[in-house]
């Protein structure tokens, strides 16, 4: 409960520093057992997306089709019950998915989807009735990834993300690039690590160019913009 207690706040604080309207994955039973952590970030004007149940309970191909489905709609249920309004985005848990995933998604209203770690920029899936983007998340810089299961040192995760950001500044001056960060404020918002996360976002804000913007407004702006062909 350490990040829902103190580590989001502490994060929070510091995206807000920086200008920095974070995109938030909450899954339904969390939405359900924190009402005040729902209103508080809606406060910050921060971004709810779809994160399924609990992190215990992934999406797997050992589910049927219904099964997923229901699974699927009983998230969404949740984030309008609680957050009033139904959720543009997706990260599954553990960024679980079956083969129906991205469909079924697209066919209960989802329009993007962060689970797919495989570029650097959006781009249109192929699912039935269109509308359906992937936003992909820098999985090897998500901070459970890098600081708990390969154990990276605090110091050089955060010029991790430092030099992450300066090739893709530069990779992206004539076509743009993403930077997203999958963070888990349990883990990054313990006082000795927030430190590191202040620093790295600094030093890119501080750069021209770069726009701090929540997944929604990017998949927006990417549907309105598509590269030409």
């Amino acid at each position: 409960e350490y990040g829902h207690r103190v580590g989001i706040f502490r994060v929070l604080d510091v995206l807000e520093k920086h200008g920095i309207k974070p995109t938030i994955a909450m899954d339904a039973l969390t939405a359900e057992h924190y009402p005040y952590l729902v209103n508080h970030v809606q406060k910050r004007g921060c971004e709810i997306i779809g994160h399924g149940i609990a992190v215990s309970q992934m999406i797997t191909s050992d589910m049927s089709e219904q099964q997923e489905r229901d699974y699927i709609q009983k998230s969404i249920d949740a984030m309008k019950k609680f957050t009033g309004s139904a959720p543009a985005g997706w990260l599954g848990p553990e960024y679980g998915e079956s083969t129906r995933t991205p469909q079924l998604l697209a066919d209960a209203g989802i329009r993007y989807l962060c689970d797919w770690a495989n570029d650097e920029q959006p781009y249109p899936m192929k699912a039935s009735g269109g509308g359906l983007f992937a936003l992909p998340i820098m999985l090897e810089l998500d901070d459970v990834n890098a600081l708990w299961d390969r154990r990276v040192d605090i110091d050089r995760y955060g010029q991790l993300l430092k030099e992450s950001f300066d090739t893709l500044y530069r990779d992206g001056a004539q076509n743009g690039r993403l930077l997203v960060l999958n963070l888990h404020p349990w883990l990054i918002g313990q006082p000795f690590r927030i430190k590191y996360l202040d620093d790295a976002l600094g030093y890119m804000t501080g750069h021209s160019q770069v726009w701090p913007a929540n997944g929604e407004a990017i998949v927006d702006w990417f549907r309105q913009n598509p590269p030409a062909a």
